[in-house]
């Protein structure tokens, strides 16, 4: 897989009329978090998210599953959310709440899934989707003064300012100054560094020898060993405890009957008699059994 495949399928999309002074920071985050959440239930345009109040909350930092109930709840009025029903998972006991989003076809930008591991708070996690949304698809700049981002977000010029140094300060967004022709700078222009993806390179395991002599070989050892011990009572024990362990009962390959010989429930008496039967005449195993 390339690393443009991979950083693609690490996107959730949002849409772009989330700001404007009618969300607020908490429940925008709420709304961020359940289109994160991956779901295989689409259909006919709508998007079904079966998910707790309290795991939302979990991912967005909130203390309590209060502040989530409150913001579904607006969220719902406005129309981001279609609908929310909860349905009985035995006849007791509720299950989880499964809400249905809509699919985006325009108008909406990309978030990076892995902005919920860096713990923002919900007024610098506004302003970081705010840069998403602003910065050019190409280079992922672009430039806004400090009253053109209060006046689109609907909050004070200080407290934007306070913000974005914060952001810049965590490396999520870089900052640039620019000077024109005459010599004065123009307005800052910002840049939404990409998130760091660390990769895991797990070494394939070594597969297993297949051939039933070898594991054949390896249980005559095993009991060619217990035959040295002292009791009859500890040879039994020892051989039970090791050849369970053995590739013969646990790999791929080996037969039916080995593999599946303590699931007895499934066996009448009789096919439990002539399995016991094979294993002590033909595989040698008398002392396992």
């Amino acid at each position: 897989m390339k690393r443009g495949e991979f950083m693609n399928r690490n996107l959730f999309k949002m849409p772009n009329d989330i700001f404007g002074g009618k969300l607020s920071a908490g429940e925008i985050k709420v709304l961020a978090a359940l289109y994160s959440l991956r779901s295989k239930s689409i259909y006919r345009g709508q998007k079904y998210i079966k998910v707790n109040q309290a795991t939302i909350a979990r991912i967005c930092g909130f203390s309590s599953a209060r502040t989530v109930s409150s913001a579904v709840a607006k969220l719902s009025l406005y129309g981001y959310i279609r609908a929310i029903r909860r349905y009985y998972a035995d006849y007791h006991k509720l299950d989880a709440y499964v809400y249905t989003l809509p699919v985006m076809r325009k108008n909406y930008f990309f978030v990076d899934r892995k902005i919920f591991k860096h713990k923002l708070t919900s007024a610098q996690f506004r302003m970081y989707l705010f840069f998403c949304k602003a910065a050019n698809p190409s280079n992922k700049r672009c430039w806004n003064s400090f009253n053109d981002i209060a006046n689109a977000l609907g909050i004070k010029r200080t407290v934007v300012v306070k913000t974005v140094k914060e952001l810049i300060s965590m490396k999520l967004v870089r900052k640039y100054r620019i000077k024109k022709s005459d010599g004065s700078f123009s307005d800052n222009h910002y840049k939404v560094i990409p998130l760091q993806y660390t990769y895991k390179f797990r070494r394939k395991r070594k597969r297993p020898c297949r051939s039933l002599l070898r594991q054949g070989l390896n249980i005559c050892y095993k009991l060619a060993y217990a035959s040295s011990l002292t009791s009859v009572k500890q040879t039994v024990a020892f051989v039970k405890r090791k050849s369970r362990k053995n590739l013969f009962f646990v790999t791929r390959g080996s037969p039916f009957f080995c593999s599946t010989y303590d699931s007895t429930h499934f066996y009448t008496n009789r096919k439990k008699n002539r399995i016991r039967l094979y294993l002590k005449y033909r595989c040698n195993l008398t002392l396992y059994y």
